[in-house]
């Protein structure tokens, strides 16, 4: 049985968080530091934009500095967040060869994920993985994951949802909240859950952090010993940390047309009213996000969200985005009684043709 370094430095600035990622990701890439399970906390809470996304285009600047929210950039790819005082990351930095794996690959992700989802199993919510990278109750997300590698290791890192606070978090990003209609923001806690809602109490970060860890014991074959930083990592971390809290990292991806927009359509079928919200990065072309909500049946439950979890991250192509509703349809993985694809794709289409390109 292998030994791992289990590393939790309590809360820390975001400019600390991202640098240390760096920092014991690059030297365990070059054989140096130990395979190690993080846990991270963030204080003051945190707006987290993914490697390659502009903070202008992602956040609502104006906000976070008025709430004292920080704004930073993380090492890995993804989406936007807000990370706050009740929220736990967790992270694996580990060489491949532990894995076997040099590029990843669904089941890896499932192998990495799985001990997360126990976890919470062992805790009393039902979670489990839902492919490509997340972790879900009932369809619904309690955390999402992402990752990046260098040279011979690679670091993969997920978020759980501890409490959830919807409207900061939408405050936060920049989502015109104005042409989000209250229905569309009840769905999203629809989409979306947390540990207290599940639990009916909020767990401590200890009880958390202790279940998280026994079960990557279990599931790794490993043994987890408390441990810090070596002096490499510690004298590479102090260089680093400047850079991680400069305004040259925060801002290092900044377009020249950044132009995020929200559009909105509404079509009554013979099965129900089809109401559809859309965000979109104009200047990508891209989907960034999708609401579909109704007073129509939807079978099985979950369905819906899994349609708009394929339309996400998407080109805005009709013919791309209408093709995904049909194949859902016709693949039989949502069931709308009375509703084809047909009638799910003319809001979709009057939508796209609402958007200014």
């Amino acid at each position: 049985m292998r030994t791992w370094r289990l590393f939790d430095p309590q809360a820390i600035t975001s400019a600390e968080n991202m640098a240390l990622d760096e920092v014991l990701l690059e030297l365990r890439g070059q054989g140096k530091g130990r395979n190690t399970l993080r846990f991270l906390q963030f204080e003051p809470r945190t707006a987290l934009v993914g490697f390659h996304q502009s903070i202008q285009e992602e956040l609502n600047i104006p906000y976070c500095l008025e709430h004292g929210i920080d704004v930073n950039r993380r090492i890995t790819g993804g989406g936007a967040l807000l990370f706050d005082e009740s929220q736990i990351g967790w992270e694996i930095v580990c060489e491949k060869t532990f894995f076997e794996a040099h590029l990843p690959t669904e089941a890896l992700f499932r192998r990495l994920c799985e001990p997360v989802a126990a976890a919470l199993r062992s805790m009393g919510v039902d979670a489990h993985f839902r492919p490509r990278n997340d972790i879900e109750v009932a369809g619904r997300k309690i955390s999402g994951t992402g990752g990046t590698d260098s040279e011979d290791a690679f670091l993969f890192q997920g978020t759980l949802l501890t409490d959830f606070d919807v409207e900061t978090m939408l405050s936060c990003l920049r989502v015109p909240l104005e042409k989000l209609k209250t229905r569309e923001i009840e769905s999203m806690r629809e989409r979306v859950t947390c540990l207290a809602w599940e639990m009916g109490r909020i767990p401590s970060g200890e009880e958390v952090k202790e279940a998280l860890a026994r079960s990557f014991e279990e599931y790794f074959d490993i043994r987890l010993e408390a441990g810090g930083l070596t002096q490499e990592e510690e004298a590479l971390l102090d260089e680093r940390l400047p850079y991680f809290r400069s305004q040259a990292w925060v801002d290092m991806v900044r377009p020249d047309h950044e132009r995020s927009e929200a559009v909105r359509a509404v079509y009554k079928s013979p099965a129900g009213l089809i109401r559809m919200t859309l965000v979109v990065n104009a200047a990508k072309r891209i989907l960034k996000q999708i609401y579909i909500t109704g007073d129509f049946l939807a079978f099985p439950s979950r369905a819906l969200f899994d349609l708009e979890a394929a339309l996400r991250g998407k080109a805005l192509k009709p013919e791309l985005l209408s093709g995904i509703v049909e194949d859902f349809f016709a693949a039989g993985k949502i069931v709308i009684h009375g509703m084809g694809a047909e009638d799910m794709c003319k809001p979709l289409s009057d939508a796209l043709n609402g958007i200014a390109l």
